[in-house]
């Protein structure tokens, strides 16, 4: 009994088949040629799925009366001037390694005409170019401070207080610096400008500086607790009121409290919600403000449309206010609070001279909040009108509200100045004309009236 093998290429498998019902198929008896069970049935199902390649050649073995001795023998014995010279003429019968070789010549005949007509239009891969990272070596102070608002040694503390968060858990030559992470978002917040300018200042791509700016964002807004704090113990909030005594005479503040607005691109979903009573997408900032400009509270969250007093009325420090945490400790605001027992607002007609008085030492007392304001959105461009808006999701823009909000208290806490502060600069020019607009969306208590009178006869009189 021969073997039977057929190549793998279908055109060869087609001749093989010829070749059999040539040369085999006309001894078989007519029953097997018209289908009925016999050799000729098997050997060409058989032969059809027949797996291994090679040269098909049929002949009879055996006489043909019998059919169970029928053999299709693989020729193996070809000499290497007949491979050569079918290789050549290009008809042999189904060799998987002579085609390739054609293949392949094909390709060398077609290499030159191509060449011919024009460069070979290959994709190249870009060879990548690192610019030099960005550090304060060589810098002096005033330089460090104008392009990233904090000084050396405030720079390097923050970096410390950080650098575990943003520790990569990989370190190769390609790895971005923390250092280099850090500066390229200062530099963000203190400019305003786009990602593609603070990624070429820090020497990095813009997609790298896409992609750490979250987390650089993040890493700054857990050191919250150590920058931003309501005074909560007794000396704190004794220091604090003092501070503001000495301001104008107004007694028992521990903040002055007052909103304002930093402008967003229109988001996707929701997007009446942001917009504003002066038509512009913005988030509404509320943020209470010590005696010496130190942000100790602040709510970043709500979006534009909400007013003011929702805000105050739906805080925390609101609430701690009525369970009388701080015992008789204030709050002075303007007039679109309702005046409450802890939050003072000015009278909108005072008539005696006492009134009068008190209305002028609450002016003084409550403009920290605005000149506050005003420092904060000098200091970072990206939140003032100046810098246009902010290119970022609400989520975004509120997470770089309290990173800036962080960074200023550590400005004020260690006396960086402002450099080259702008002279038009205005306490608060979003919120200037608040007062007689939003009048009347919290109504004025009895128990804070009759408060407000108490101090008007104690202190202003």
């Amino acid at each position: 009994m021969g073997h039977i093998y057929t190549p793998f290429a279908p055109n060869v498998r087609q001749k093989c088949l010829r070749t059999f019902n040539a040369n085999v198929a006309p001894y078989l008896n007519p029953d097997a040629r018209s289908g009925a069970p016999g050799k000729w049935r098997y050997v060409r199902q058989f032969l059809e799925a027949a797996p291994r390649p090679a040269l098909m050649t049929c002949r009879v073995g055996v006489p043909v009366q019998k059919q169970t001795h029928i053999a299709v023998r693989e020729h193996t014995e070809q000499t290497t001037e007949q491979q050569s010279s079918r290789a050549a003429t290009g008809r042999h019968g189904g060799a998987f390694s002579s085609t390739c070789s054609r293949r392949r010549a094909l390709q060398q005949q077609q290499q030159p005409q191509q060449q011919q007509q024009g460069p070979q239009r290959q994709r190249r891969r870009q060879e990548r170019i690192f610019r030099p990272r960005t550090t304060l070596h060589g810098l002096r102070e005033r330089d460090i401070i104008q392009r990233y608002r904090l000084n050396w040694q405030a720079i390097q503390q923050l970096l410390t207080n950080i650098e575990q968060q943003l520790a990569p858990t990989l370190v190769t030559p390609r790895t971005i610096p923390t250092e280099t992470k850090l500066l390229a978002v200062l530099h963000l917040l203190a400019s305003g400008s786009f990602q593609t300018t603070g990624a070429l200042v820090g020497g990095i791509s813009q997609p790298s500086f896409s992609a750490f700016l979250p987390k650089v964002l993040d890493a700054i807004i857990g050191l919250t607790p150590r920058h931003i704090c309501f005074p909560n113990t007794v000396q704190k909030q004794q220091e604090t009121k003092q501070g503001f005594y000495a301001i104008s005479g107004f007694p028992h503040v521990l903040g002055a409290i007052d909103c304002t607005h930093v402008r967003l691109v229109p988001p996707a979903a929701s997007e009446h919600l942001y917009r504003n009573r002066k038509h512009t997408h913005s988030i509404n900032v509320q943020a209470i403000v010590d005696h010496q400009g130190l942000i100790s509270n602040i709510v970043a969250k709500y979006p534009g449309s909400v007013h003011d007093a929702f805000i105050f009325r739906h805080s925390t420090i609101n609430q701690h206010f009525q369970d009388g945490r701080y015992g008789n400790g204030l709050l002075v605001a303007d007039q679109g609070y309702g005046i409450q027992p802890w939050l003072m607002t000015p009278y909108g007609n005072p008539n005696t001279a006492a009134e009068r008085a008190y209305n002028d030492a609450h002016k003084r007392t409550r403009s920290i909040v605005e000149r506050t304001f005003g420092i904060l959105k000098s200091r970072f461009r990206c939140l003032d009108i100046t810098g246009g808006s902010l290119l970022y999701s609400p989520e975004m823009v509120c997470k770089i509200i309290l990173t800036c909000a962080i960074l200023h208290n550590i400005c004020v806490q260690r006396n960086i100045p402002l450099l080259e502060p702008d002279p038009d600069m205005p306490e608060d020019d979003d919120e200037e004309d608040a007062g007689l607009q939003q009048e009347g969306e919290q109504p004025n208590t009895a128990a804070g009236v009759r408060r407000r009178q108490q101090l008007v006869n104690n202190f202003f009189t």
